[in-house]
């Protein structure tokens, strides 16, 4: 897959360099790395592509071209995360990508889209949807997901810990798991059901956008030595996962 990424490079005169094994391309802002994670996604995705889409806002950008271009041609499109709540709730990832036009998009194309809500308890929700992320991983031949990273470091809505509150999602007895969940009602997290590292491991390309001066400080600490409990971004300095990470920046690193 690199290869054919290497390519669009070369083609669009990209720069790219490996920091700690993780392929870091360099833009010059934000719409810029939409364009090439577009056209990256073009190349790569397929009808043997589950294509799993995260929360936040750096990619409702990414979503909205998608959708006003009509040309992506996944076999099935997942999430990475959400806030937990009754079915497009009012701050879920769902009502945020349909927002974009991305969902009547793949409605009109026939592509099945896989919510992770289902108006169920937290816990059921979440297993729920590990057991589906297996079902579409033994369907599909590739996985490719869209991340990002929030100014604390976070990912796929796994948390950090912190004074009053110890993330679950890190426990030994949840390894296993491919999707997890917590109740964190003291942070701006509150109830969240996302991908756990294990099911992040999973996946064959995991395209990691960041961009502005406000990740500066987290994408710098994620390079830093430590602990992933800390800054869960350090996930993807993981020597088996970096290679399989593209970072897309309009930040120097």
């Amino acid at each position: 897959m690199f290869d054919q990424i290497e390519t669009i490079f070369k083609k669009q005169n990209v720069f790219s360099h490996k920091n700690q094994g993780i392929t870091v391309a360099n833009v010059k802002d934000s719409a810029s790395g939409v364009d090439l994670v577009t056209s990256i996604l073009y190349e790569i995705v397929d009808r043997k592509t589950v294509f799993y889409l995260s929360g936040g806002s750096t990619p409702k950008s990414l979503y909205e071209k998608l959708a006003r271009e009509e040309s992506i041609l996944p076999g099935a499109v997942g999430q990475v995360d959400e806030r937990f709540g009754p079915t497009l709730h009012q701050t879920s990832n769902q009502l945020m990508i349909r927002g974009t036009g991305f969902l009547r998009y793949l409605e009109i194309r026939d592509i099945p889209f896989y919510p992770i809500l289902q108006n169920r308890t937290r816990e059921e929700t979440a297993q729920m949807y590990d057991e589906k992320i297996r079902e579409l991983n033994a369907v599909f031949g590739k996985n490719v997901a869209v991340m990002g990273i929030g100014t604390d470091g976070h990912t796929s809505g796994i948390a950090p810990n912190r004074i009053g509150f110890t993330n679950p999602m890190f426990a030994s007895a949840q390894q296993h798991l491919l999707v997890s969940e917590f109740d964190d009602q003291a942070s701006t997290y509150k109830e969240r059901v996302a991908m756990t590292f294990f099911g992040l491991e999973m996946q064959d390309l995991l395209l990691l956008l960041v961009f502005g001066e406000d990740k500066k400080e987290a994408m710098e600490r994620m390079f830093e030595a430590g602990s992933e409990e800390d800054i869960p971004a350090r996930f993807y300095k993981r020597p088996e996962i970096a290679k399989r990470t593209l970072l897309i920046t309009d930040l120097q690193i």
